[in-house]
C-alpha cells in the first residue's frame, strides 16, 4: 500500500517539478537578456559608440557588440581585416537554454518572427527601442522593452496572447 501511495504521489510531483525547472530556465534566460541589453547601453556611454544586441530569433542567440560599420566609418579597421583580439573582447554571446526560444521582435509596428533582430544603443544613452518575447514550451513568456528615447530596459511577464 506505501509503494502504491508513493508511486501515485510521484506521478504528480514529478511533472510539477520539472515544469518549475522549464519556468525558471526562461525567467533566468529573460533576466540574463536584460542583463545583456543594460551592459550594451552602458557601454555604448562609455564608449562613445553605438552598440548593437543582434537577437538570431531561429538559433536562440543573442549577440552584444560594437557596431561594425561605425568603427569601419571612423577608419577603425580595415576592411577585409580579420576582427582584432579586443574588438573580439567586446563581443559577448549567449545562447538560450534547451527549452526557452525567442517568440518574436518588435520595433514600431513590424515584428519579426524569424532571422535577424536588431537593437542599437547610441553613445547619448538613446535607443532604437524594441521589444523582445522570450517564451517556453509551457506558454510561459517574458517580454522584455528597450525604450527608444532613454534607452532604458523593463523586463516583465508576459500574457500568451501577445
Amino acid at each position: 500500500m506505501v509503494l502504491v501511495i508513493i508511486a501515485v504521489v510521484s506521478g504528480f510531483v514529478g511533472p510539477k517539478l520539472a515544469g518549475s525547472l522549464t519556468n525558471m530556465d526562461l525567467k533566468t534566460a529573460a533576466k540574463r537578456v536584460a542583463a545583456s541589453l543594460r551592459y550594451a547601453r552602458s557601454q555604448a556611454a562609455a564608449e562613445t559608440t553605438t552598440y548593437l544586441a543582434r537577437f538570431d530569433l531561429d538559433e536562440g542567440r543573442v549577440t552584444i557588440g560594437p557596431d561594425e560599420g561605425e568603427a569601419e566609418e571612423s577608419g577603425e579597421t580595415d576592411r577585409g581585416e580579420a576582427e582584432t583580439p579586443e574588438s573580439q573582447a567586446k563581443v559577448k554571446r549567449y545562447h538560450l537554454p534547451e527549452g526557452v526560444q525567442i517568440q518574436k521582435g518588435i520595433s514600431g509596428e513590424e515584428e519579426a518572427t524569424s532571422g535577424l533582430f536588431l537593437i542599437a544603443f547610441f553613445a547619448d544613452g538613446g535607443s532604437s527601442g524594441g521589444t523582445v518575447i522570450l517564451d517556453n514550451k509551457r506558454g510561459h513568456a517574458y517580454r522584455i522593452t528597450v525604450d527608444f528615447i532613454t534607452g532604458t530596459v523593463q523586463l516583465g511577464e508576459s500574457g500568451q496572447d501577445e
